[in-house]
């Protein structure tokens, strides 16, 4: 009698939890679905309240990439006075001569170098290009990165005025697949809409926690305050996020969705190339603030176990209408979750994936999330 009692509890107790993930999944999913209601983007009047902004961009052996793309930086229309400071992080291809090309041609570029390098990743540039700029903006992105229109900056920077308290205004930079495209460059480009969702969320529930360097823009007085990179300077990676977790608050941050400010780049195409940058970003969650790492934490915990936990109560017959009511309630939630913030995003590709990329996501938190954090740590950003 005693054993059937502690069984049937056992069983009440999994039931339990698993009503329990599903409530926190429909928590985070109703604040998707609040975060990307739609807004108005903010238009200035004039001309003479646009601020100075200095758009940051470290290269390090990128000299295809900078040809490609740094024409689109160099030609924002923007009537505010603003400059283009490129870093090249101690590289050994034609970076420097690519640039001294373009150097000729706009006199609001500058050039910077660094070398030898002293620490690992692009910190080090990165503070190099900082210091050089003269204007109270900073708005960083990267040398494999694509503007989706001339008026990336501009928008920007009325995002950064709309509210006088605001130091901080996320973008997004979403990744697209190479030609022909492969497993892993989808995955990337999924994984990069997942990503801007949580911190679009999180920075709309008053969470800010983390932005992408590709499409940042920052106060320099806010760099200076929290000072800059000097905490995290051993660690490769973490320039852009760590850089927000530690000066984000409610009140001086905020988003920018305008489809003419992505910053397109490339998504990883093959295993080894994404696991790297896994490893390197997964490298800086780890110092994210302890309420951040909770709250992430239990996201992802949910994410999984509301595949692996579910399965697993369904085929062992306990509870299992309970389990599928619970498992398709989460499903048609999502459903509108995805397709709300997606299309928001311009990621309308996925939504015929939706089901199979959730499912995938949740054995990405399961198996290779935990693999990466005890795997080798990678040292370098290029």
């Amino acid at each position: 009698m005693s054993h059937l009692f502690s069984q049937e509890f056992l069983e009440y107790l999994l039931l339990g939890l698993y009503a329990l993930l599903m409530a926190v999944q429909g928590l985070f999913g109703w604040a998707v679905l609040k975060a990307f209601q739609p807004g108005k983007t903010p238009h200035l009047p004039h001309a003479g309240i646009y601020p100075g902004v200095s758009v940051v961009i470290c290269a390090r052996n990128e000299a295809i990439q900078l040809r490609q793309n740094l024409p689109g930086i160099l030609q924002q229309q923007y009537a505010g006075k603003w400059e283009v400071i490129v870093v090249d992080d101690d590289s050994t291809d034609e970076t420097q001569t690519v640039l001294a090309t373009f150097e000729k041609m706009h006199p609001h570029l500058t050039l910077i170098k660094i070398s030898p390098k002293q620490y690992p990743g692009k910190k080090q540039a990165l503070a190099a290009g900082i210091a050089a700029a003269r204007y109270p903006f900073l708005l960083f992105t990267d040398a494999d990165t694509q503007p989706a229109s001339q008026h990336w900056l501009r928008h920007m920077a009325e995002t950064a005025v709309k509210h006088p308290q605001t130091e901080l205004v996320l973008g997004y930079g979403p990744l697209k697949s190479p030609s022909p495209p492969t497993f892993w460059s989808c995955w990337s480009q999924f994984e990069a809409a997942y990503t801007a969702m949580l911190y679009i969320t999180f920075a709309k529930m008053w969470l800010p926690y983390m932005g992408v360097g590709r499409n940042l823009l920052v106060k320099k007085s806010l760099y200076e305050r929290v000072g800059g990179f000097s905490k995290h300077l051993h660690i490769p990676s973490g320039d852009d996020d760590l850089l927000v977790n530690a000066g984000a608050t409610r009140f001086n941050t905020t988003v920018c969705m305008h489809p003419d400010t992505f910053m397109f780049s490339e998504g990883k195409a093959n295993f080894n190339s994404w696991l790297k940058q896994k490893k390197r970003h997964l490298g800086a969650g780890v110092a994210y603030r302890s309420i951040h790492q909770l709250l992430l934490g239990v996201l992802a915990l949910s994410q999984t176990l509301h595949l692996f936990l579910g399965l697993g109560l369904f085929l062992a017959g306990i509870g299992p209408k309970c389990v599928v009511i619970l498992w398709l309630m989460r499903g048609l939630l999502f459903w509108f979750v995805y397709r709300k913030a997606f299309k928001t995003l311009g990621e309308h590709e996925w939504l015929s994936r939706i089901p199979i990329n959730d499912a995938l996501l949740a054995v990405y938190y399961g198996a290779f999330v935990p693999l990466i954090l005890i795997g080798k740590k990678t040292h370098s950003w290029k």
